[in-house]
C-alpha cells in the first residue's frame, strides 16, 4: 500500500515532511503547523497527479 508521503519521494526523490498526521483535528482551532501540513498535503497530491499525467502524455497516453 502506497501512500502520499511514499509516491511523491518515488516521483520527485524527495521527502516531504508528516510530522502533524497524529495531532489533534479536531481542536476548535488549527495550530499554524496543521495548517501548513494541510496546504503541503493538497500541494503535494496536485503536483503528483500532474506529473503522473505528463508522463501519460510523454508516453504517449
Amino acid at each position: 500500500r502506497y501512500r502520499l508521503q511514499r509516491i511523491y519521494g518515488i516521483l520527485f526523490e524527495k521527502r516531504i515532511s508528516k510530522g502533524q498526521r497524529l495531532s489533534n483535528w479536531e481542536a476548535d482551532t488549527l495550530s499554524d503547523a496543521q495548517k501548513m501540513y494541510a496546504a503541503l498535503d493538497a500541494w503535494a497530491c496536485l503536483r503528483i497527479f500532474n506529473e503522473l499525467k505528463y508522463r501519460a502524455k510523454v508516453k504517449g497516453g
